[in-house]
């Protein structure tokens, strides 16, 4: 008999929420991809002249498309979960979990400090 893992649907699909950051990880990485190839092309800061003279232009090739894949693809997840809509709690355990408000200052009695005067605390 099979075991079920915590990623693991009747129907065989992948959850909701990791469709939503997979899509946004790629989107990301779209950018990231695009991004570095316009830095290279445009020859920003001198780049792609010191690419075309060192011996092993690979390895800053690929340093320079992977960090700029992670950076867009971190943003871009973060935004797509910052932005997701905001579902309110169930209004019964709300109510159950909630603190009394605070009371205002004209609600609390007043004492008297040494002096006799009227303070609120």
């Amino acid at each position: 008999m099979r075991e079920h893992g915590p990623f693991d649907d009747d129907d065989g699909r992948i959850p909701p929420l990791l469709r939503f950051l997979g899509l946004h990880l790629i989107l990301g990485a779209a950018v990231g991809i695009a991004i570095a190839s316009l830095i290279i092309l445009i020859n920003l800061a001198g780049l792609k002249d010191l690419l075309v003279e060192t011996r092993e232009p690979f390895i800053a090739l690929l340093l320079l498309y992977s960090f700029n894949v992670i950076t867009f693809s971190s943003v871009s997840m973060g935004i797509g979960i910052m932005t997701l809509p905001f579902d309110p709690p169930d209004s019964r355990i709300d109510a159950e979990n909630r603190e009394p408000p605070h009371p205002r200052p004209s609600d609390r009695p007043a004492r008297r400090d040494r002096r006799g005067d009227q303070r609120y605390d």
